[in-house]
């Protein structure tokens, strides 16, 4: 493996946490490109950007204390926003509704946009037969393009993922023109827990490989 990497992963002391930078491995960002962050904090130091990673520092008061539900009510408070949307899927009807009675009771005004909008199949995108589910039926689609376009229409100033596809959540946060943030992703499997996969990685049935491929240097 090349010592070029950026392997933040593989770092076994993150001293960065307490600004530290003075024993970093040879794959550590800050050593490898520091032109790069550098360009970033300017950005950082730009108004808007600003204000947002204020309101981010913000909420650490209560960190450890707040759900994530509790998390995304407060930042959107500090950021002062009013109207937030919703990007669910079809299959967290239940969950969405329920998520869209606290915001309402938290006083914002609410759009919740599901990801079958629009009615589409794979068939709009000419999936071929041989890739669908079952080659002669129609295959829903999912289209986070127009549930993007559907929040930005109705204004609103933060739209909230809750259990987007894989992809699909690229897609909306790529089509977006609000700021973004994730409630809770989906993983059918796992009952939403998408970590219980590396959690339980070490058990002798796991389809997961995730030993490393080899030691890397702690610092250099």
């Amino acid at each position: 493996m090349e010592e070029n990497l950026l392997l933040c992963s593989y770092c076994a002391r993150m001293k960065c946490f307490k600004g530290d930078l003075s024993e970093v491995p040879s794959f550590c960002p800050s050593k490898l490109k520091p032109e790069v962050l550098e360009k970033a904090s300017a950005k950082l130091h730009e108004p808007d950007n600003k204000r947002m990673a204020q309101d981010v520092a913000r909420t650490w008061k209560q960190y450890g204390k707040l759900t994530r539900v509790e998390e995304t009510v407060e930042y959107a408070r500090l950021r002062g926003f009013k109207k937030l949307g919703l990007a669910f899927c079809v299959g967290l009807g239940q969950e969405a509704e329920m998520f869209t009675n606290v915001l309402l009771n938290a006083d914002f005004d609410v759009r919740a946009v599901s990801c079958m909008c629009g009615a589409l199949s794979s068939d709009d995108v000419d999936l071929p037969a041989e890739d669908k589910i079952f080659a002669d039926y129609r295959q829903p689609m999912c289209n986070p393009i127009g549930q993007a376009n559907l929040l930005d229409s109705e204004g609103c100033e933060l739209n909230i993922l809750l259990g987007l596809c894989v992809g699909d959540d690229t897609l909306f946060i790529k089509h977006s023109q609000a700021p973004v943030t994730v409630l809770a992703v989906k993983d059918r499997v796992l009952a939403h827990n998408p970590l219980g996969a590396l959690y339980t990685s070490k058990n002798i049935y796991t389809r997961l490989k995730t030993r490393k491929p080899r030691k890397p240097e702690t610092a250099k």
